[in-house]
């Protein structure tokens, strides 16, 4: 088998997010109300699926949902490491 070649120096490094980013409240608020509309839109779709007393349909996007939500949960524990260090710094 042969090697794989190095991949060159992250040219791209400037075009990445970085994976740390400063949030206040109201940045944070943006996030709880974007997840809040997401809510919502789904919550409608299970209510159609009731109301039209559809059993069951076929999604694409399972596992991407499923794995966003995995995010979400270690944001959230994130957040809240991060929250609990700072007040620990502010108020020792």
């Amino acid at each position: 088998m042969a090697k794989k070649k190095a991949k060159p120096a992250a040219a791209d490094a400037k075009d990445r997010i970085p994976r740390k980013e400063p949030y206040d409240s109201d940045r944070m608020s943006n996030v709880v109300e974007r997840l809040r509309e997401q809510a919502g839109r789904l919550s409608q779709l299970a209510r159609t699926l009731d109301d039209a007393e559809i059993d069951e349909v076929v999604i694409d996007g399972h596992a991407m949902l499923l794995r966003g939500l995995n995010q979400i949960d270690n944001f959230a524990d994130n957040a809240a490491r991060a929250v609990r260090e700072a007040r620990t710094m502010k108020f020792g």
